[in-house]
């Protein structure tokens, strides 16, 4: 078996990376840069946003049915009754 170059190995571990699901790679793009899903319906789907800071105050930038909007994202209420 002829030897391995360093070359050859460095392209392998370059790429092992960019093939995995759980790379770090996606977990950075997936979880730091989306926003989370909204906890509720936003009250409308007219303002959106990308950063956090684009949101008025009391607001915030998450991931609805409708696209990323700045919603009040708060808990539902559930009926106790």
């Amino acid at each position: 078996m002829p030897p391995v170059s360093p070359f050859q190995l460095l392209l392998v571990f370059s790429l092992a990376p960019q093939l995995v699901s759980g790379s770090p790679k996606q977990y950075f793009l997936k979880y730091i840069l989306e926003p989370p899903p909204c906890r509720s319906e936003p009250e409308n789907c007219n303002t959106f946003c990308t950063l956090q800071e684009e949101c008025p105050e009391k607001l915030q930038c998450c991931s609805a049915y409708c696209g990323i909007v700045c919603a009040s994202n708060k808990e539902p209420v559930q009926n106790t009754t």
